[in-house]
């Protein structure tokens, strides 16, 4: 395999709601962009022009993509590596036969102490937060389900899974005949003690979520007091806001990386690691 021999490579995460990808040029990180789930022609047309950009910018409506792949001197090679993981199954056979693929399983995450339904891109994230932030680490994914997951030494500990804020909503409405289905908006978070039914929801769901977040850390801390703990996922940038307006002292300590998977793809393409 001559992986290190290709400047340009691209990575791609299939999530339960979103598609996640992501470019490097050779080590450098030219950045990230995120996509709805693709239809099968859509995957087909990328792969028949190997994931040009020219091909995004026709997408209805357009992809936007980041500014080094537009603006940069980057040098777009007719077949770039494509580095998959994904936690869903259908999409995998529309992209199987592009002749630069690399799919990533768990058995492929230079991970230890891993069990056999744990998710790729949970493990992805661990490998990712601990080349990136550090061992020991504390990985929490604020995505469709909120997960926490811990690890020393590239070796799983453990963690735990949770719906996350959105999904919390959905089913709330879903599952009840009275309650409203509300547009979840972190710019402003509520206050604790709602005198309405839509603020009591979004009080009940967005407080707990905190509280939660804030025991797991607790533990996280008793435990492994110099360990890293890194936020990830589409609603970490606003629950970490939160964090840092509700309780300064808490958010002291945490980083914030949503590029985590990404980090961790790398891991796997290192020629030590594969």
């Amino acid at each position: 395999m001559s992986s290190g021999d290709q400047a340009l490579w691209l990575t791609l995460i299939i999530g339960n709601s979103r598609w996640h990808w992501g470019a490097f040029e050779r080590d450098r990180w030219l950045g990230s962009w995120h996509t709805a789930p693709l239809s099968e022609a859509q995957a087909h047309t990328l792969q028949r022009h190997h994931f040009a950009p020219s091909v995004w910018l026709q997408f209805d409506p357009p992809v936007a993509l980041p500014s080094a792949l537009i603006d940069g001197d980057v040098d777009w090679q007719d077949c770039p590596e494509l580095w998959l993981a994904s936690v869903v199954e259908a999409p995998l056979s529309w992209l199987v036969n592009y002749s630069a693929l690399h799919q990533v399983t768990l058995a492929e995450v230079p991970l230890h102490n891993t069990y056999p339904t744990l998710g790729v891109d949970r493990a992805l994230a661990l490998v990712g937060a601990g080349d990136r932030w550090g061992w020991p680490v504390l990985v929490i994914d604020c995505g469709t389900a909120l997960t926490f997951t811990a690890g020393v030494d590239q070796r799983l500990i453990g963690g735990a899974i949770l719906p996350g804020l959105r999904s919390q909503f959905r089913a709330l409405h879903a599952h009840t005949d009275q309650l409203p289905a509300l547009d979840l908006d972190l710019s402003q978070w509520p206050q604790r003690w709602a005198t309405d039914t839509a603020g009591a929801i979004a009080s009940g769901i967005l407080h707990t979520q905190l509280a939660g977040i804030g025991d797991f850390m607790a533990a996280w801390r008793a435990d492994w007091p110099a360990g890293a703990v890194v936020l990830t996922g589409g609603d970490s940038a606003a629950i970490y806001q939160a964090i840092a307006k509700q309780n300064p002292g808490l958010a002291q300590g945490i980083d914030l990386d949503p590029d985590l998977g990404f980090w961790g793809l790398r891991v796997c393409r290192q020629p030590e690691q594969i």
